[in-house]
């Protein structure tokens, strides 16, 4: 058998909560030798039978307990390049900042003073910019590469696992629950050391060994779209870029626009924007002056449901799967974000022969439209 199988079937093994030596030493030659782009193969050929992220996610890290043993010794020598660096001096900071917490809770009167925690736990949720930078830049040009690379799936499973811990941390700090806040503390530490380790051994060499410079400078520039954590990068020099195609009138029996008119009236609206067409790929989205989700130009190509966390696609598909079929031609949903309630509606995108020609999803903030009462005839902008 070659190496992949013997290992596909030792993670069949920890899945089924094999951990003996005994089972460990008959794949041992193997495992020693295990690269992180094996695992994107791996456990793309296990999302592909059906198995999902928040599964793998249960013995994911007995695994990578095994592996991490041969997968350290291939971590990057930095510098490499700017995109990467900045991912990896973050995660640097982070580690910075984690240990500055041991240390405040080796006091015997931790505890009584955890006050003190509130501002360092609290900081630490600047460091999100990092994950939605891997989300929707650098899982964007991977996914585009292979196929396989759709594994990414499994990591955004663990950043919203992460979120959730850390937000789990906040709110027990001012709860008088020791034991449950020692808990919480040490789930988010396991969790954020966990997926440190992974993107230093795994997915950064992964991606420097697929992606070419011109990639990486392109998301370079997109990085400062979301910001960065803990860190100040300079600003690299703009890219050249051929000129877009501005000529042309947009006609239609209701009037006419320029090129220049339409991308005015699309940023101006009060709301985000995105089609995806009827191959399921994005390829368009506004740029109003307030975003309510984070977009990035890598995301355009992309299959739709890489766009959203595993746990929440199976919507996304079913609403596709509904407008394709002509079953319905709008869905609707609210929520509340960031202390606005957002109106999310996706519409089915039709030609005049009514065949699907894909779906446009907008997102608003109706904070303000829910508090008007009466009327408002005259004009007062106080």
């Amino acid at each position: 058998m070659s190496k992949i199988e013997n290992i596909a079937k030792y993670i069949d093994a920890i899945a089924n909560n094999d951990l003996s030596l005994e089972t460990y030493r008959k794949y041992e030659q193997d495992i020693l030798s295990v690269t992180g782009d094996d695992l994107f193969t791996l456990f793309y050929e296990r999302l592909n039978k059906q198995e999902t992220p928040q599964s793998i996610l249960r013995y994911l890290d007995r695994l990578m307990h095994v592996f991490y043993q041969n997968l350290k010794n291939h971590v990057l020598d930095y510098p490499v390049n700017e995109f990467l660096d900045g991912l990896h001096q973050e995660n640097e900071e982070l580690a910075k900042r984690l240990e500055s917490i041991k240390v405040h809770m080796r006091r015997d009167d931790w505890f009584e003073q955890r006050a003190e925690l509130l501002p360092r736990f609290e900081e630490l949720l600047q460091f999100d910019v990092h994950y939605l930078k891997k989300e929707n830049i650098l899982f964007s040009y991977l996914e585009k590469q292979e196929a396989r690379f759709q594994g990414v799936s499994i990591m955004w499973s663990l950043h919203d696992q992460t979120r959730q811990s850390l937000k789990d941390v906040i709110e027990l700090l001012s709860q008088d629950d020791k034991a449950a806040l020692t808990s919480a503390i040490g789930r988010y530490f396991f969790d954020a050391y966990g997926l440190i380790q992974k993107e230093e051994a795994i997915l950064f060499v992964v991606s420097d060994a697929v992606l070419s410079e011109a990639d990486f400078e392109v998301m370079q520039h997109q990085s400062f779209d979301f910001g960065f954590a803990f860190i100040d990068p300079k600003q690299p020099q703009a890219i050249t870029q051929a000129p877009l195609t501005t000529s042309g009138l947009y006609e239609s029996e209701t009037g006419s626009l320029s090129f220049e008119q339409i991308t005015m009236l699309l940023n101006t609206l009060p709301m985000d924007c995105t089609v995806v067409d009827e191959h399921d790929k994005v390829i368009f989205f506004n740029n109003p002056k307030e975003r309510h989700f984070y977009r990035s130009k890598a995301v355009i190509g992309r299959d739709v449901k890489n766009c959203h966390p595993a746990e929440s696609v199976h919507i996304v598909n079913d609403i596709v799967d509904s407008f394709k079929q002509n079953k319905k031609d709008v869905a609707s949903f609210w929520i509340n974000f960031k202390g606005k309630k957002i109106l999310i509606q996706y519409f089915a995108l039709r030609d005049e022969n009514n065949t699907y020609r894909g779906v446009v999803e907008i997102s608003q903030d109706i904070s303000e439209i829910l508090t008007i009462k009466g009327e408002k005839r005259l004009l007062d902008w106080d």
